[in-house]
């Protein structure tokens, strides 16, 4: 109904004198979608507001708050988070260390029991301090937690804080041992010019994490560790009411090392593999934006360099030592344009453009990439949209970048490879039928173009993705909330490196069919259920190693708990796979970023969670 009274906007800022409070901007409107379990609309939402207000910093952290769990949507997450940061004002709401930075390897259901610190944002903003702190505890010896102090006197706001996870996982040598620590800095030297700074440190230690169908298909030697530092600084400058200018400098110094032990004959050879890559880079971009009644224009540029050294080491036990070594560097330089037309009334025209010249070693990429969107409001109620756009993905440092991430709520950075050439197209119809129910339906289709090297070449293959996705979402009463959703993912790859190297399928598809429901008591007590069917079907290539087959299972979540009263934080209890079901599953681990796995969305294990966040 507030949406509704704002203009069919979503609520951060009313026209109020009381709304221009720099706390109530800060509340995260995303934990209302997400305690819901009403996600897309909360992706619907947030997308028509950054078309009509691409300077609204809460605009931006719902986008990122929305996608936390959402699979390939890190680059976007993290992306969207850095631009609210840069357009915010100073405020005492704490910076997690935990949603700073990319594939941490979570394991949450989302919901009301996973509770994010800026849920606890104060209505009126003073001098004060604030500690925020949580911690997880459940079986296969997980435990783990989280805890910020952040400050605001006057003109100068901070924030520091540590986050820890452990867990053995499901298997063997499925182990995660991460920690990420987190300072920031913000200082309003006028109210037009804003200043801040924040710097990173992250360890972590994982073992063979991803599910290739057979649960029994891993490496029982495989070991990752990867070690960190980040430190960006940035600025925004307001010189008129109606304009912004932003600029981000980011620097990283990433080291990664991966090792394992295979065998090349049983009983007579073995072979150790000792892979480690550094890369040192740095990314400066800059932005503009300017916005009217009726418009707004947004454009920027953007360039990354990476220095890489890669050392392999291959040892025959019993036998020799192969070392050998490479140095490479990368660099990116890009620009764009977007610019949104809301004319006539109803409908909102989203027109742009890229430019991006990569370069690696004998890689070259040098694209101006097209970007179309309409979103139409047939009705009041009734909402249809339509994009189509070329993508290349970028040489990101830290994974994340001030170029807009979505056009007419369609996502267009995700977790490719470097360089990949990407044609996204996607149609979207979303109907609020009563104010207590609401249906939609979204079509997308991608076409990639993915780069390889062979040998001293590269070589592009291509890559056809489809997403599907049917949603119904209901509040029969102001206590109960149902949601379900039909979704369909397919990918096709053609043979070649992709599936030889990287043991990609050749074909993948998936349904799943979530259907949940939640309870919400004005006392504080919440619970929840929810049944996901899922049907899936993986082939790979005659002489793949890798597992394949077909297979459909039940899984059933469940989740009990209780807000505190004053909002001192929330205690709860998270079963998931509540009847220990085994299935087999392929995870999409073989196409994420920088070959980094990340836990899936089912697990062959019943996994039980006891969480507490605190506020004071």
């Amino acid at each position: 109904r507030s949406i509704e009274l704002n203009d069919n906007r979503a609520v951060y800022r009313g026209r109020l004198q009381l709304d221009q409070d720099r706390a109530a901007r800060g509340a995260s409107l995303a934990r209302v979608y997400d305690d819901l379990g009403f996600q897309q609309l909360g992706v619907n939402a947030a997308s028509k507001s950054l078309t009509l207000a691409p300077a609204n910093a809460s605009a931006h952290r719902f986008l990122s708050d929305i996608y936390r769990g959402v699979r390939r949507r890190e680059i976007a997450r993290v992306s969207e988070l850095l631009q609210a940061q840069l357009l915010q004002d100073i405020n005492v709401n704490p910076v997690q260390p935990s949603i700073s930075e990319t594939n941490l390897n979570i394991i949450t259901g989302g919901g009301p029991a996973a509770a994010g610190f800026n849920e606890f944002t104060p209505l009126f903003e003073r001098n004060q301090i604030r500690f925020n702190g949580t911690g997880v505890a459940g079986n296969n010896d997980t435990l783990g937690g989280e805890a910020v102090v952040s400050g605001l006197y006057e003109w100068f706001s901070a924030s520091a804080g540590v986050f820890h996870s452990e867990t053995d996982g499901f298997r063997a040598n499925n182990g995660i041992n991460q920690e990420v620590y987190d300072v920031y800095a913000q200082a309003a030297i006028t109210p037009e010019f804003n200043i801040q700074a924040e710097y990173r440190h992250r360890d972590s230690k994982e073992g063979d994490l991803a599910f290739n169908f057979d649960p029994d298909d891993f490496s029982p030697n495989l070991a990752r560790t990867l070690d960190q530092d980040i430190a960006r600084a940035g600025l925004r400058y307001s010189p008129t009411p109606n304009s912004d200018l932003l600029v981000s400098f980011m620097y990283s110094d990433r080291e990664e090392r991966i090792t394992d032990l295979v065998t090349l004959v049983p009983g007579v050879l073995d072979g150790f593999k000792d892979n480690s890559v550094d890369d040192e880079g740095y990314q400066v971009e800059t932005q503009y934006l300017y916005r009217r009644d009726r418009f707004n224009l947004t454009a920027g540029f953007a360039y990354s360099e990476v220095d890489r050294t890669k050392e392999d080491v291959f040892q025959f036990i019993p036998g020799p030592i192969l070392p050998s070594s490479s140095k490479s560097e990368i660099s990116h330089p890009r620009g764009y344009f977007y610019g949104n037309l809301n004319l006539p009334v109803p409908v909102t025209w989203t027109l742009g453009v890229s430019y991006d010249d990569y370069d690696q070693e004998a890689l070259e990429v040098e694209k101006v990439n097209p970007k179309f969107g309409v979103q139409w409001d047939i009705t009041d109620d009734l909402r249809l949209r339509g994009a189509v756009f070329r993508t290349v993905k970028p040489a990101l440092v830290s994974n994340r970048t001030l170029e807009p991430t979505q056009i007419a709520g369609f996502n267009q950075f995700f977790d490719d490879f470097n360089a990949t050439e990407s044609w996204r197209y996607g149609v979207g119809l979303d109907w609020r039928i009563l104010n207590s129910l609401s249906i939609g339906a979204e079509a997308t289709w991608r076409d990639l173009n993915v780069p390889f090297f062979e040998d001293e070449d590269a070589v592009f293959e291509d890559q056809d993705e489809q997403l599907h996705r049917a949603y119904a979402f209901w509040t029969p009463l102001s206590e109960v909330a149902f949601s379900t959703e039909f979704v369909y993912d397919r990918l096709k790859a053609e043979e070649g490196n992709a599936t030889d190297s990287f043991d990609y399928p050749t074909k993948l598809e998936t349904i799943s069919i979530p259907l949940a429901a939640r309870y919400f008591h004005p006392t504080g007590f919440f619970a929840g259920t929810s049944v996901t069917y899922v049907d899936q079907e993986v082939h790979r290539p005659a002489g793949s190693t890798g597992a394949e087959g077909s297979d459909q299972f039940v899984v059933v979540d469940a989740a009990i708990g209780w807000r505190l009263p004053k909002r001192l934080g929330i205690v709860s209890l998270e079963v998931r796979n509540l009847f220990d079901k085994e299935f087999e599953y392929q995870d999409d681990s073989f196409r994420e970023f920088q070959n980094a796995p990340s836990i899936g969305p089912y697990i062959p294990d019943r996994t039980i969670l006891g969480r507490i966040t605190l506020n004071f």
